[in-house]
């Protein structure tokens, strides 16, 4: 039976993940998972695809009992800098829109030593910006598979409040990689936020629906890769791989490179490292005739 191996939070989108034991799971998703974001000048979520420094930031939580606390200072470190902790905005705190891909979602700012700050860790121009209990962004239904979206909403992820990665995929990927001369990846370039102990690659695309401990989740739609995962974050080297291998074999119908599954929790609760999964059901796939 497959379990829970690790769980992720990533406080701050595009800087570097936190460990956790245990996960709570809000009505939006991860508890602290990207509810932060740098903005450039013109308004738009900063990633590492435009800034890999920013892949280097270390962003933490404060955590207690194995989990990480609700509305929570945010402490921001990088190389050359001394470290900085940034508090939550204040329920009275004015909102700015913000372009997260193709929606518009209003941020409160952190402020201007915040801003300095980030603009100096990543040397670009650029202000620090944190989800608030009035902010809002629909979540859309290729994300929560059989789960409805209708009155859900998701912070500033890619689109989905969870990813899910196998360990046996990564297992895969990274044999192919070793064959070829190539350095094998850690899971934390994928920025999953849980990992699956599993036997086949990929069996993470066949669940339609999965139990993890007491949550029910509703796996979506594959999650397509970019050039986050060539970038080396101790190094900020990009390369090629891992997409020049898995364009080898996982091409989506798009055309786009696919790796780990997009998904929703249909309630709030709690994840575990070492919860059990039970596939409650698999999706139809493509029959070869």
């Amino acid at each position: 039976m497959a379990r829970i191996t690790d769980l992720f939070v990533h406080p701050l989108k595009g800087a570097a993940p936190m460990r956790v034991h245990r996960m709570r799971l809000d009505a939006l998703g991860a508890v602290g998972d990207r509810r932060w974001v740098l903005v450039d000048a013109h308004g738009s979520a900063i990633t590492p695809r435009d800034i890999p420094a920013l892949a280097q930031l270390v962003a933490t939580l404060p955590v207690r009992d194995g989990a990480i606390e609700r509305d929570a200072p945010l402490t921001l470190e990088t190389p050359g800098l001394n470290a900085i902790v940034v508090p939550p905005a204040a329920p009275s705190a004015a909102l700015h829109a913000v372009r997260v891909w193709d929606d518009v979602v209003q941020l409160a700012d952190a402020g201007e030593a915040a801003a300095e700050w980030v603009s100096r860790a990543i040397d670009v121009p650029c202000r620090l910006m944190h989800w608030t209990d009035a902010s809002r962004r629909p979540l859309a239904a290729k994300y929560a598979g059989v789960l409805p979206n209708g009155e859900r909403h998701v912070t500033i992820t890619d689109g989905a409040p969870l990813l899910l990665l196998g360990s046996a995929s990564l297992d895969a990927l990274n044999v192919r990689l070793a064959a070829a001369g190539h350095a094998t990846l850690p899971v934390e370039r994928f920025r999953p936020n849980i990992v699956l102990a599993t036997t086949a690659p990929h069996e993470e695309d066949t669940w339609e629906r999965i139990r993890l401990g007491t949550v029910d989740i509703g796996v979506g739609s594959p999650c397509p890769r970019c050039v986050v995962t060539t970038i080396d974050p101790q190094t900020l080297v990009q390369g090629v791989e891992p997409l020049r291998t898995l364009a080898q074999y996982r091409r989506g119908d798009g055309g786009g490179v696919m790796f780990g599954m997009n998904a929703t929790h249909a309630a709030a609760g709690e994840l575990v490292v070492g919860d059990a999964m039970d596939v409650l059901s698999h999706r139809a796939m493509p029959s070869d005739s």
